[in-house]
């Protein structure tokens, strides 16, 4: 992130985003509000606690490509596979802003994606459980195409968090179940990585600004095709003439005629292995490269935060934590 002027130039604070592009709409949950009107909300909304979250999608687009030329997708995650699609993949990438105690509730990533997170301004808390481990307080059911998290991010905190963290923390009586539990805090030019599958609630605890990327590398390819096989229903965002029915026809021919030898890999992994088998992901593989690496790893429902894609039919743990949840 050295090379971000977004983050060495401080262009992405609230003020500065308020001064390059006030009359600009940016979609906060439901709402499209230019970011004039939300910042006003954000500096007046210290009784709410569940604030709006501004999470846009087309913040490039709607900047005329700017804010795209002010970071750079970290290469060690890998190609985007889904960029074969051309424009007919689905949205990928998200300005994430709001004040403190805004964020989502648990939620998966759409489509079997794995993502990175980059804090520009501010700090955001995290708690991530693996896909195995359905989190406290959230309710699925068997195929997780409905799921239901009856509580804001608070009250999951005040009611979960304590249970939660005695049964999968890093002293849960359970070995099989100790450590299942992740829980840290982003600072300001960090990334947290965010593996395939793995269910995660996020919190500003100060005034933030992020950007993430949804990405599929060779490593969670597999797990993509699976989901695009075995969940149509549950597909989104793609665009196009592409419909939930042809998606894996699309994109596994997509992979074929430009990525043989990666989609064979896959294809061949898909039928040696069933869904509750282990692969090596980029975490695996971020822990077992480097400790030292230039960005830091750290390692739906009461608030009215859903995270899915929707199809595109055209334009368009530390005391400092706990603490600061003691809301």
């Amino acid at each position: 992130m050295n090379d971000w002027s977004s983050l060495q130039q401080s262009l992405w604070t609230m003020d500065a985003l308020e001064t390059r592009f006030k009359d600009i709409s940016f979609r906060a949950e439901a709402f499209d509000l230019p970011f004039h009107v939300y910042r006003q909300y954000s500096d007046d909304c210290d009784e709410e606690d569940s604030p709006l979250y501004l999470f846009d999608s087309r913040f490039v687009e709607k900047t005329g490509g700017d804010m795209g030329k002010e970071y750079t997708p970290f290469p060690f995650f890998g190609e985007d596979l889904f960029a074969l699609l051309g424009k007919e993949r689905p949205n990928y990438r998200w300005l994430i802003a709001g004040p403190a105690r805004s964020g989502s509730t648990f939620h998966k990533d759409p489509n079997g994606t794995s993502a990175w997170n980059a804090v520009l301004c501010g700090r955001k808390g995290w708690v991530m459980f693996p896909p195995e481990i359905c989190p406290p307080g959230v309710y699925t059911n068997e195929d997780e195409s409905e799921v239901t998290s009856p509580l804001s991010i608070p009250e999951w905190f005040l009611t979960y968090f304590d249970h939660a963290w005695n049964t999968y923390g890093p002293s849960a009586k359970d070995p099989e179940l100790r450590g299942k539990m992740v829980v840290g805090v982003c600072e300001r030019g960090e990334v947290v990585y965010v593996p395939s599958g793995w269910w995660h609630l996020v919190v500003n605890l100060d005034e933030s600004v992020a950007v993430t990327q949804n990405f599929v590398s060779e490593n969670e390819l597999t797990n993509v095709i699976r989901f695009m096989r075995d969940k149509p229903d549950q597909l989104s965002g793609f665009k196009g003439s592409l419909t939930p029915s042809t998606i894996y026809e699309r994109f596994t021919r997509a992979l074929r005629e430009n990525a043989p030898g990666t989609y064979a890999k896959a294809v061949d992994a898909l039928e040696r292995t069933s869904p509750s088998v282990k692969r090596e992901s980029v975490w695996d593989k971020v822990v077992s490269t480097s400790a030292d690496d230039s960005a830091l790893v750290d390692g739906d429902a009461g608030g009215g935060f859903s995270f899915g894609f929707e199809f595109d039919e055209g334009d368009d743990e530390d005391e400092e934590f706990d603490d600061t949840m003691n809301l």
